[in-house]
């Protein structure tokens, strides 16, 4: 509701078409404007900026009564702001008569502001049209504006005049309606229709007449007399503007200062021949086009009371585009050229194709083509509605070579007339140490594109024994050494703090790589350490030969300069194997949590410590301990090959369900264990085992194929038929005969079935009963019934037919 009384207000206050003729606001009817000046006023107070307070304010100083606010409240909210109020063919005020708020915003109120509109693309594409419409360059009218000695002097115009120096006094007139102003004792002087230059004289030697002293040599008395206010000047702008109307301006005021407040010329209209209007003669006639190109301020003439500026239709218009400084819709007058027209443009832009102009021009039934060359620029004529392309020039080098790889300056040079490839290798300052000198390429593009390899031997070259004559576009490719041959890198594994490949380096020792890899780790076997070396090409070739050649060492973990193993100097694609130290500690933890006394995370101290072993550090089991129902949970790892072998599965099979769970159950019986330390009950622990000690669970679970899966009390004695029983009994679709039973500690025990008897599980407390479930079948649908019932009586009259024939 805030926002709603800032627009209001505001909205009231910037009927310009209304206002700028004198209307009192209120006496506005907003009843009698359209949709679209309703949209427009609003984007205005918008534009504005203004304040709650200031808009309030404002509004009701100008008289406007709570009945028409009240019904322009109605007319806002029923109005759709997202439509175009750029333009508008309702009937009621003109929109493209463009909205004036001088009443509220134009200083003392005596000056008109500039109109308000948006333009189309086509229209900003105008040359010239950001000429009147650029926040940056301004012609805006107002108080202050400029007063030049040619200003012709006009009725209810102020001067003031200062006299100083021997004698001071100060008079204050204006001229009234005989063109006159009046001075004490100096009587009348007619300053009106003069230039202000020559009222000044004038009034100057009129006061010589009392003050000698004006004229004495030197003079002791002085004049200043400049105009102290001028009266604004009426101003009609009509024809193809953006806003035609009538605007107040200050006396001084030019053509373009009119010009700017309507807008300018619209889409239709002339920048090209606009008349200036006086006393129903045309006295100028302006081109904005010879101020915006030749920079000619003498066009833009002052303006008098009355005048008429007249923007007429445009005769003629080009548009331009490509590669020129500016492109757009350019206007041309009669006998105007090509050449002019691109000199309009800027002129070509530094990727211009200057060789060729392309003009495209409509010949009444269709459009042609036509090319203009350079010489005929100051020749072709232009017509209304041609349209010039300039286009770019080839992205392509007509004397360019490139060298690359092992030289001191690689990159692009000129080819010059008759350059060779020593001219080149010599302005890339030559090739390097490290040049692969035996043979480099020349890639090289032929006339119809397609690509050749030129090869060459740089030492050749170089010497001077052999040359090559270089082509435009011609790449030159001289590898190094390092280029020519395969990564050489030597590896590292097992037992070093960064196992990993190493960059082979000459005279690199199995020290060094050891020292790179950062050292032995705690475990590693200083005596056992092996290296494998590729054969060479030779061995190779032998059938009978081994594989690799075997080296081991003994090193001593400060990697001593003096040790004859750590200076085994290594050769590329080595591969060093530091070994485990045997009989090392094993690693690793254990956890255990439920009903202990100590639950939580041991170390495995001993290399065969068993179930029993971490019972005791635990501090044994609570009161609430159920050992039936504990669980030793072991993580597990598939090898690469396990983990294929379930892909293939899956993909076989997309129903297939495998288990992707990270450890594995193992079934404990910790009374065995303790009772028997170290028997077969009693089992080794491994890193990352968990053992969890239950809370006495007396429940029994029932799941899977029964009425009422649920949770009941453990009675001691009862089997699996009674608790099935009590959970609604076997589903239609459950498999009786392999229901089994998952123990608390993972285990689990299954129906045994001989002949018609069968023995089921015997049940403990916290025990889950689990009744499985046959698939369910997809019924066969009316299709298919059909398509029996037919193959049937197929069958049938088949069978009846060879009856009969027999």
């Amino acid at each position: 509701m805030r926002v709603f009384f800032i627009l209001m207000s505001v909205c009231l206050l910037l009927v310009g078409p209304i206002w700028g003729q004198n209307i009192n606001p209120a006496s506005v009817d907003v009843s009698a404007l359209s949709e679209g000046q309703i949209q427009r006023l609003i984007a205005e107070m918008q534009k504005r900026g203004m304040t709650e307070d200031q808009a309030l304010a404002l509004a009701r100083a100008k008289g406007v009564s709570e009945e028409q606010i009240n019904l322009l409240r109605q007319r806002m909210l029923s109005v759709n702001t997202d439509q175009d109020i750029s333009r508008s063919s309702e009937t009621g005020l003109d929109l493209e008569s463009g909205f004036s708020s001088d009443f509220l915003f134009g200083g003392d109120g005596q000056f008109s502001e500039k109109a308000f509109f948006i333009p189309t693309q086509e229209e900003e594409r105008l040359f010239g049209f950001q000429l009147f419409n650029s926040e940056n360059l301004s012609f805006e009218s107002g108080a202050n504006f400029p007063v030049t000695d040619a200003y012709q002097i006009g009725v209810g115009d102020e001067f003031r005049i200062d006299v100083y120096g021997a004698s001071q006094q100060s008079y204050v007139a204006i001229v009234d309606k005989n063109g006159q102003i009046r001075i004490p004792n100096v009587g009348p002087v007619g300053v009106g229709g003069r230039q202000l230059g020559v009222a000044r004289e004038m009034i100057q030697e009129k006061l010589a007449l009392i003050y000698r002293d004006l004229i004495s040599d030197p003079p002791r008395t002085f004049a200043n007399i400049h105009l102290g206010s001028i009266q604004p000047i009426t101003v009609n702008v009509i024809g193809e503007v953006f806003a035609p109307g009538t605007y107040s301006l200050p006396g001084s005021a030019t053509a373009f200062n009119a010009l700017y407040l309507s807008g300018g010329p619209n889409i239709r209209g002339t920048f090209r021949n606009i008349q200036v209007i006086r006393n129903g003669e045309v006295i100028q006639q302006l081109d904005v086009y010879d101020y915006l190109i030749n920079g000619n301020g003498s066009v833009n003439v002052v303006l008098n009371d009355g005048d008429v500026i007249m923007v007429p239709t445009y005769n003629r218009r080009v548009r331009v585009g490509g590669e020129l400084i500016r492109s757009g819709i350019f206007e041309s007058k009669e006998g105007e050229t090509l050449a002019e027209l691109l000199d309009f443009a800027g002129g070509f832009n530094e990727t211009a194709y200057r060789n060729r102009v392309e003009l495209y021009r409509n010949n009444g039934r269709e459009r042609v083509m036509k090319d203009v060359l350079p010489e005929g620029f100051a020749d072709t004529g232009l017509q209304n509605g041609d349209s010039i392309y300039v286009g770019k020039v080839l992205d392509r080098f007509a004397n360019r070579v490139t060298i690359k790889g092992a030289v001191f300056r690689p990159g692009t040079f000129e080819l010059s007339e008759g350059m060779m490839l020593s001219d080149l290798i010599a302005r890339a300052d030559g090739v390097r140490e490290d040049a692969f000198v035996e043979r480099a390429l020349i890639l090289r593009r032929n006339e119809d594109l397609t690509m050749t390899n030129v090869s060459f031997n740089v030492s050749r070259v170089v010497s001077g024994a052999s040359d090559v004559a270089l082509q435009r576009e011609d790449v030159v490719t001289i590898s190094t050494i390092d280029d020519m041959r395969e990564d050489r890198s030597v590896r590292i594994m097992g037992e070093v703090q960064r196992p990993g490949r190493f960059d082979y380096r000459e005279s690199m020792s199995l020290g060094d790589l050891i020292m790179l890899s950062g050292g032995f780790k705690e475990r590693a076997s200083e005596s056992y350490i092996e290296v494998t070396r590729r054969l060479s090409y030779e061995e190779a070739a032998d059938p009978g030969a081994v594989s690799a050649h075997l080296f081991q060492f003994t090193i001593p973990r400060n990697l001593t300069l003096n040790s004859e193993d750590a200076a085994f100097e290594l050769a590329p694609f080595d591969e060093v194997y530091v070994r485990r130290a045997p009989g090392g500690i094993r690693e690793g933890s254990v956890r255990v949590n439920g009903e202990v006394h100590y639950s939580g995370e041991y170390a495995l101290v001993k290399k065969n410590e068993r179930l029993s072993d971490l019972i005791k550090r635990s501090g044994g089991f609570t009161a609430e301990a159920y050992l039936p129902g504990a669980m030793l949970t072991r993580p597990i790892s598939l090898t690469a090959k396990e983990r294929r072998l379930r892909e293939f599965a899956r993909s076989q099979n997309e129903g297939l369900e495998l288990n992707e769970m990270n450890f594995e159950v193992v079934g404990v019986d910790l009374s065995k264990a303790l009772n028997n330390p170290g028997g077969r009950d009693d089992i080794y622990l491994r890193d990352g085992d968990e053992l969890v000690v239950p809370r006495r669970n007396q429940t029994i679970q029932v799941g899977g194929g029964v009425l009422n899966p649920l949770s009941m009390p453990f009675i001691e004695g009862r089997g699996v038929k009674y608790y099935v029983k009590n959970s609604g009994g076997f589903a239609l679709r459950a498999k009786r005969n392999r229901t089994y039973v998952i123990y608390p500690n993972g285990s689990a025990g299954a129906t045994s079935n001989f002949l018609f008897f069968r023995s089921y599980p015997k049940i403990t407390p916290g025990s889950e009963i689990v009744v499985p479930q046959k698939p369910e079948r997809e019924s066969l649908p009316v299709t298919a019934w059909i398509a029996i019932g037919s193959g049937v009586s197929t069958i049938a009259l088949t069978l009846v037919t060879m009856i009969n024939a027999l």
